[in-house]
């Protein structure tokens, strides 16, 4: 994956600054205790290197990357096969115990087609033309 240096910069300023917004709300949650001390000493080293020197975080940078595409990817699997199991798998029995075609691929006897005609009200009406939204 290659990023323009300029966007790559961009973007470990901005990851790096909300993590910085979010250990320093931690640390004012949990003052005083000794995690709130060492997150603010955290901050206070991260702010300077985001502000002249933010390529030097870049290794950490690519790690989070990668660590956010795993966790993307696990929570991905988990929602849709939840999705799955909780919507369409219940639909299907749901549509055959009710005899429902929603595809409506039977054609009835009267009919050799699975046409159906579109008629929609008022498309004669020319001011209908002059309003369009």
């Amino acid at each position: 994956m290659q990023l323009n240096p300029k966007k790559e910069k961009r973007d470990i300023r901005l990851v790096f600054l909300i993590f910085c917004a979010l250990f320093s709300l931690f640390a004012w949650r949990h003052y005083p205790s000794l995690s709130s001390y060492v997150l603010m000493g955290l901050v206070v080293i991260l702010l300077p290197l985001i502000a002249f020197l933010p390529i030097v975080l870049r290794p950490v940078f690519k790690l989070w990357l990668k660590v956010a595409h795993a966790v993307g990817w696990i929570n991905t699997q988990i929602i849709l096969t939840v999705v799955y199991i909780l919507i369409f798998i219940p639909f299907g029995p749901l549509i055959r115990l009710f005899r429902k075609d929603p595809m409506r691929r039977e054609i009835e006897a009267e009919k050799d087609t699975y046409w159906e005609p579109y008629e929609q009200g008022g498309l004669k009406d020319r001011k209908r033309y002059e309003r369009q939204f």
